[in-house]
């Protein structure tokens, strides 16, 4: 049971918590929370105790490059979807994360250091090519809505556990870091809300993938001469950290006067219960 909720229960959690969180306080609020690792701190926990540190370190390492490509993912998303739909958005974005994880691949032989600055430095220039959103009024969550994003995201988490184990540490880093929860909120957000809300749940993704590679870089270096506990621990620290500065910058924009009013018509409009 502990298996199952670390594997599957937690990102599907994630998905829910996101989804709600992006119609109540923005999309880029609730793209900021997808990025945080509920699916790739599992896998590589589970594969530290089940194969070995080492095992799980090359897999951490070897994420970086994903981390990369979930930031070029983020973006391909963002500058596609207002002129095709969600399909062949999918398939643009999901080719962009591949080959940009395939050209991570030399860079990863180099060292940790080269492969997370060449990280960083891919997330950094996908958040400055990022298109605007318009900003967003928050709205309710239809009752079929979270059903069928979690049922989507539980079926892709399973996949990628079970496939990742039978190919090797490297194949199972690039599979920590597939776009799965990103996938989601980006096909669910496009099919059902449009492409400016899409938009802006890429841009706040691609602002949390810095903790996600954060977290990832101290794993990597630690797991074997600290052991799991310390090193899990060490990486949560760095992944909280930064996310923290990214969710403050957030909440701490100036949110425009269109957006108030709008969020205003929507709290008179709703019924008083008291009555």
């Amino acid at each position: 049971m502990i298996d199952l909720f670390f594997k599957i229960g937690l990102p599907v959690m994630m998905i829910a918590i996101v989804t709600l969180v992006s119609h109540r306080y923005g999309p880029s609020v609730g793209g900021i929370l997808g990025a945080v690792p509920a699916k790739g701190g599992p896998i590589l926990l589970f594969l530290a105790l089940e194969q070995n540190t080492s095992f799980a370190a090359t897999s951490a390492a070897a994420s970086l490059g994903g981390a990369g490509g979930c930031g070029v993912f983020c973006l391909v998303y963002a500058l596609v979807c207002r002129r095709v739909s969600w399909p062949l958005a999918g398939a643009a974005a999901y080719g962009a994360f591949i080959v940009t994880w395939a050209l991570m691949l030399p860079v990863s032989a180099w060292g940790l250091a080269p492969a997370f600055i060449v990280t960083m430095a891919i997330l950094l220039v996908s958040r400055r090519l990022l298109p605007e959103a318009p900003p967003m009024p928050r709205r309710a969550t239809a009752k079929s809505e979270l059903p069928s994003r979690m049922i989507a995201g539980a079926a892709m988490v399973v996949f990628v556990t079970t496939v990742g184990p039978n190919f090797g540490a490297t194949i199972s880093g690039m599979l920590t870091t597939i776009p799965t929860i990103a996938a989601v909120l980006a096909l669910f957000t496009h099919a059902q809300e449009g492409p400016d809300r899409t938009i802006g749940v890429m841009r706040g993704m691609t602002h949390g993938l810095l903790g996600f590679a954060s977290f990832l870089t101290v794993l990597a270096a630690t797991l074997e001469p600290l052991g799991v506990v310390r090193a899990f621990a060490l990486a949560a620290c760095a992944v909280v950290a930064v996310q923290f500065v990214e969710l403050r910058s957030a909440f701490r924009a100036r949110r425009p006067a269109a957006d108030v009013r709008a969020d205003v018509a929507a709290d008179l409009a709703l019924p008083d219960v008291a009555e």
